[in-house]
């Protein structure tokens, strides 16, 4: 059963780190446009995608335009309000958010049609998990090489969190009429690896 955890860059020429997940093997990519990421998951095609970047936008929003007439609708999912718990959330409409939040709703809206298609956040997950951090954590059960980007391990961390979906060892944050987040239950999800 593959799995693919992708580390969502708001900009296409920025690198977005991809994970495939394939039983007991983790193999890291950076991969930059649409495209390519879309020719990935066609060639690997895997049961769960888990993305880091919003894949909807608040209720009541039909874009995040500031001087549009759903502004109203506010800056936040529900999602967004819970995982503060946690650490701090930046609102979808500021620039760099807004941007990663439109190139994942569209990106989510292709890759639903044929996937399920979840959204994580890495860092909170491994906090969650008690990582000192991705590498190490996932090192402990993966071959993941040294030279592996910030950004491939993200994808490594969500690629987890979509096994820990798939093992039914997840919490589900936010309103799912408006879009969650994933994150395991707790450190003992990673029970399911030894």
């Amino acid at each position: 059963m593959k799995i693919i955890g992708i580390d969502l860059a708001g900009k296409k020429e920025n690198p977005s780190g991809i994970a495939i997940l394939d039983g007991n093997i983790m193999k890291l990519v950076t991969s930059y446009s649409d495209n390519e990421i879309l020719d990935l998951i066609y060639e690997f095609k895997p049961y769960v995608i888990v993305i880091d970047a919003p894949l909807s936008l608040p209720k009541g929003r039909c874009c995040l335009e500031k001087d549009c007439k759903c502004a109203v609708g506010g800056h936040f999912r529900q999602s967004e309000r819970e995982i503060r718990q946690f650490g701090r959330a930046l609102p979808l409409t500021f620039k760099g958010m807004k941007m990663l939040t439109l190139r994942g709703v569209k990106l989510a809206l292709k890759l639903k049609k044929e996937y399920t298609v979840l959204e994580s956040h890495p860092y909170t997950t491994s906090k969650i998990l008690k990582f000192e951090d991705p590498y190490s954590g996932l090192n402990q059960f993966f071959n993941i090489s040294p030279d592996a980007t910030e950004h491939e391990l993200d994808g490594g961390i969500l690629a987890l969190t979509g096994l820990f979906y798939l093992k039914n060892c997840f919490n589900e944050l936010g309103d799912p009429d408006e879009g969650t987040i994933i994150l395991p239950t707790d450190e003992k999800c990673l029970d399911i690896l030894n």
